[in-house]
């Protein structure tokens, strides 16, 4: 039977509930501290909930691993635009936490290729755009670089929405040497590059066939997942996610309906940070419909000032609030308070979902759509 005295029994991630990888984190705290990888490459790092959990265990446990984030900071199709606040904000936990062994090229994937020879890496984490053409060519394109009994990390390999391709290969690549899936939150696979070898500790009893060992594993870290979603709730629930990292930007999401539902898999993204005055431009799926248009704010109990919306085509604007009264007729609902003012749209967020809902608007399907907002975010004090 598997000893559950793991390193992560005592990890505090010092970055955590900025992503999608939260329910991981104690898994790429052990796969680190346990396999000791001399050189971890992330392809897709974002705000780093992730690569920092990689780059926490290295540093306290000594691994002697040396660290790559590459990402274009840019934002994709899945994971929306997004402003240099990002960039800046990773940049600088980089900095203060990890420089010694810890280098982030913002590049394409493609580029960052000429800077890793062949079989040189040993744990390649792969999380960028998630179409299945897009997976494929990552895939192709970079496990040559990654030494035989080394280690893939694929993200999302549960979601079959919103055109994510990364379950198709995940399977196919599960046909091909020993794996692992961990169910949690959108999935997360863990691959060994053929000729399969020995791997340390844990990580050899959960890539053997099912069986009482990996299974106990499972359940350690769905529990540990678990745990980190109840300390997120309940920061939550007494205001201390003021004081997180999650607090340090906001996610506008922007949900299109035909019949008035809204949908999780019927809505695009933009995220900004907290310093002044915003311009976003947020493109809606071809044949995309405003019946209405709900827009949310995913943010730490912050206050938002909104100068303008503007839903338009190229050539013409299916909406437009510039003014008092136009503002006056976007409804609020939800986790959210409207706050007085003589110009702008001002509200308080009081919880985890404040929900803005336009007007309905009958928009042409053969032309793309764009959602303008100019606004201010303040965050908590």
């Amino acid at each position: 039977m598997v000893q559950l005295d793991l390193p992560s029994h005592h990890f505090e991630p010092r970055l955590y509930g900025v992503g999608a990888w939260t329910s991981h984190l104690h898994f790429a705290y052990d796969l680190v501290a346990v396999m000791k990888p001399a050189l971890l490459v992330e392809l897709g790092v974002d705000r780093g909930e992730s690569y920092f959990a990689f780059c926490q265990a290295a540093l306290e446990n000594k691994s002697g691993t040396r660290c790559f984030g590459i990402d274009t900071w840019r934002g994709d199709e899945h994971a929306g635009g997004y402003d240099e606040t990002t960039f800046a904000q990773v940049s600088e936990h980089n900095r203060d936490n990890y420089e010694s062994f810890s280098t982030l090229l913002r590049s394409s994937f493609d580029s960052a290729l000429t800077h890793f020879e062949k079989e040189s890496i040993d744990v390649l984490h792969l999380d960028g755009l998630h179409t299945e053409t897009a997976v494929r060519h990552d895939i192709e394109s970079w496990l040559p670089k990654l030494r035989p009994g080394g280690i893939l990390l694929l993200h999302d390999v549960g979601v079959r929405s919103k055109g994510f391709g990364v379950w198709k290969v995940w399977a196919e690549l599960q046909q091909q040497s020993r794996s692992w899936t961990f169910a949690d939150g959108p999935g997360l696979g863990v691959w060994q590059k053929p000729p399969s070898a020995p791997l340390p500790g844990f990580l050899e009893e959960l890539l053997a066939p099912p069986n009482e060992s990996n299974a106990a594993l499972a359940r350690y870290y769905t529990e540990h997942a678990t745990a980190m979603q109840e300390k997120i709730a309940q920061q939550w629930r007494d205001g201390s996610i003021r004081n997180t990292p999650f607090a340090q930007q906001t996610i506008i999401q922007v949900f299109h309906s035909s019949d008035g539902s809204h949908r999780e898999e019927n809505s695009v993204y933009a995220r900004i940070g907290h310093e002044g005055w915003k311009d976003v431009r947020i493109e809606l799926p071809p044949n995309a419909r405003a019946a209405p248009l709900r827009i949310d704010f995913v943010s730490a109990l912050t206050t938002i000032e909104i100068e303008s919306i503007r839903v338009r085509a190229p050539d013409r604007d299916y909406f437009s609030a510039t003014t008092k009264p136009d503002l006056d007729s976007i409804q609020l609902r939800g986790d959210a308070e409207r706050l007085p003012d003589a110009k702008l749209f001002r509200f308080k967020i009081t919880g985890i979902d404040p929900q803005l809902y336009l007007p309905s608007i009958e928009t042409e399907l053969h032309e793309p759509v764009f959602v303008e907002m100019r606004l201010r975010v303040s965050a908590p004090a």
